[in-house]
């Protein structure tokens, strides 16, 4: 066998043995990520130390805890939140997460202040309807919010024509945190509940939602998905 037939032998070896390779690395990251395998459980962790400013002293938020409704024949307005009260965001404009499975209600006010109290954006936004947990968020026109910083979100939902000293209001603290390169390698083709486990292992409370979010749009009638999830709002003592 002269040399121009081994080297070309020994070229169809080394393509077979990379396309073998890919085809396996392929199959591997199908069977760890299809969107049917669902990870054991999905927890929110919260001690953690925030990257920039450190947590506010006092998290408790008004009404996170209390039943607050627009009439007594409606169901109790819940925000998701963890028990601290307070959570990490990668978002500019971030969206705060509620159970309305029932309102006469229209709109909502939702407002973010600094840490020294003082308003930071608000904004008028309507309610959306036939959903049992409905997100609103700031207008891409207010301003963003800054890396590393403190916020305290309110939420009033507007239970008549204009806001009323007694309508209920929730409120809860969030902090902006720079999304890097290396966070990107970690997510990049993984389905929204294996996202979803990602950030609640770290404390992002607030991209964590709208992971659930997207793997209940994917995946409705998945059983097993349902009870993860069931088993999830449980942990965080919230009935959903």
């Amino acid at each position: 066998m002269n040399l121009y037939y081994i080297s070309k032998l020994i070229i169809i070896c080394l393509c077979l043995n990379i396309l073998i390779g890919s085809l396996f690395t392929l199959a591997q990251s199908e069977l760890a990520y299809n969107s049917t395998y669902l990870p054991d459980e999905v927890v929110f962790h919260e001690n953690f130390d925030p990257p920039g400013e450190p947590e506010p002293k006092t998290t408790s938020g008004a009404g996170s805890r209390d039943i607050q409704r627009c009439g007594q024949d409606e169901a109790p307005i819940k925000p998701l939140m963890p028990r601290s009260n307070f959570g990490l965001t990668f978002e500019e404009h971030p969206s705060v997460f509620m159970s309305l499975r029932k309102t006469s209600a229209k709109r909502v006010v939702l407002a973010l202040r600094d840490k020294t109290g003082k308003y930071y954006e608000r904004a008028f936004l309507p309610i959306p309807t036939n959903q049992q947990i409905v997100s609103f968020k700031l207008p891409t026109e207010k301003s963003p919010l800054r890396i590393g910083k403190n916020y305290q979100w309110s939420l009033v939902v507007v239970c008549g024509n204009k806001v009323e000293p007694d309508d209920p209001i929730f409120s809860g603290w969030l902090q902006r945190v720079a999304r890097t390169p290396q966070m990107d390698k970690e997510l990049v083709n993984k389905p929204p509940i294996w996202q979803a486990k990602w950030y609640g292992e770290r404390g992002y409370w607030y991209e964590m939602l709208m992971a659930i979010e997207e793997a209940k749009k994917t995946q409705p009638n998945n059983v097993q998905l349902n009870i993860l999830l069931q088993k999830f709002w449980q942990s965080m003592d919230l009935n959903i």
